[in-house]
């Protein structure tokens, strides 16, 4: 009688023991559990680098497009500031050419002052960029005389700016148009929010001497610094063929160390 009363009495023990301690729970449920949950089938090794090409595509479209872009200037109109073979990144973020209409209310104003180097859409053909320096503000009464720039009346002080021609043409002395707004220009008011770019090399630049003013919802971005720069020739607009492409490319992996300025590297542009 007494061996089956301690029996029952080392039982009941027993399940009251599993009840209080999980670790003596009995796992023949957690096999149940593992045998009815679903397995998710594996990706193929061909997806996940679909995945992440595609990932990989979205990020790099997103950052050029709104935060920063890697560019370069292939004529001299920037001289001596850039040089042709200067490679820069480009700071885009919030400039509104960069965004449709609805997100620049709610993106932070850039603020545009005179002497910034700005890369903008050209008049001419917005689908080309150009990168000035700004020059004349809105509401600015901007004039050139005998190649200085006046400023409501009053010379700029302007120790970027750079001449390759001692000439001064005059109004009046019969020669074309494009040589004497080089050198004498206006007085032209600049209209509320529209600014008037020059290159620093005055002389051979392509500006708002000849095509006008820059609207400010066509600024791109501001040039940070240089990354890289080369010792290329400018840029030359006749058309080439694969060939030549391929000998420009094969010229500057052979002449990446002897023709690279590496003086210029990290330089910082304004």
């Amino acid at each position: 009688m007494s061996n089956d009363f301690e029996g029952k009495k080392i039982k009941l023990l027993s399940i009251f023991r599993k009840k209080q301690d999980p670790l003596l729970i009995n796992t023949g449920d957690e096999q149940n559990i593992q045998d009815h949950s679903v397995q998710l089938p594996r990706k193929s090794a061909a997806r996940e680098w679909i995945e992440s090409l595609v990932f990989s595509l979205i990020f790099v479209f997103f950052f050029t497009t709104f935060i920063a872009q890697a560019t370069q200037v292939p004529t001299e109109s920037m001289k001596p500031t850039i040089l042709v073979g200067d490679h820069f990144f480009l700071d885009k973020f919030a400039f509104p050419a960069n965004y449709p209409e609805f997100m620049t209310k709610v993106l932070p104003t850039r603020h545009i002052s005179r002497g910034d180097i700005v890369a903008f859409k050209s008049p001419e053909n917005p689908k080309i960029p150009f990168i000035k320096r700004v020059i004349g503000l809105p509401n600015d009464a901007l004039e050139i005389r005998d190649k200085v720039v006046y400023i409501n009346g009053r010379a700029l002080d302007e120790p970027y700016k750079f001449f390759i021609d001692p000439n001064v043409y005059e109004r009046g002395s019969g020669i074309p148009r494009d040589y004497i707004v080089r050198d004498n220009y206006g007085p032209k008011k600049i209209p509320p929010d529209c600014y008037f770019m020059m290159g620093d090399n005055r002389d051979n630049s392509n500006d708002s001497r000849y095509w006008g003013v820059v609207k400010g919802s066509d600024i791109i971005g501001k040039p940070l610094f240089v990354y890289w720069s080369y010792e290329a020739d400018p840029y030359d607009p006749r058309p080439k063929s694969v060939l030549e492409y391929a000998h420009e490319y094969l010229s500057v992996a052979l002449n990446f160390f002897s023709k690279t300025r590496w003086s210029r590297t990290g330089k910082i542009l304004r």
